[in-house]
């Protein structure tokens, strides 16, 4: 196994962001808040980085193509999200591969890869992402 994604499963991370070596970002949050979060709290900082994902779908892979990441390693890709990192060029490993990304019930999609199904620019994605998460929190105020 990868040393990066040995360390996010001992920290029990979900998402860990590296800069020339050093550990600039980590987060627990489950599904894509944890890329949200960073993008809000380092911008353009993140360019260039190493992203550490454990699950890494096609809306966490626009984030990290919005992000300008340098490199994404993760313990399970989606097909889709496969196809944008290669579409875009970004350098990628990964333990497994899958189909969709399905929520923990094993039988829905991820409402997020779900959404970002037909776009297929990296600020679109973004801003379509921004938008539901913040129509969740008006709806739940």
């Amino acid at each position: 196994m990868n040393k990066y994604l040995e360390i996010l499963e001992k920290t029990e991370n979900s998402l860990m962001i590296y800069k020339e070596g050093e550990l600039i970002f980590e987060s627990d949050l489950k599904g894509i808040r944890p890329h949200l979060k960073a993008i809000n709290e380092h911008g353009s900082e993140l360019e260039g980085t190493l992203m550490v994902d454990k699950i890494l779908g096609r809306a966490a892979a626009f984030l990290m193509i919005y992000s300008k990441a340098g490199e994404a390693i993760t313990a399970v890709l989606s097909t889709p999200g496969k196809q944008v990192l290669d579409k875009y060029g970004l350098k990628y490993s990964y333990s497994e591969e899958v189909p969709h990304i399905k929520l923990e019930n094993g039988v829905i999609y991820c409402p997020f890869e779900r959404m970002v199904q037909g776009i297929e620019d990296p600020n679109e994605a973004y801003e379509a992402i921004v938008e539901k998460m913040n129509s969740f929190k008006t709806s739940s105020s």
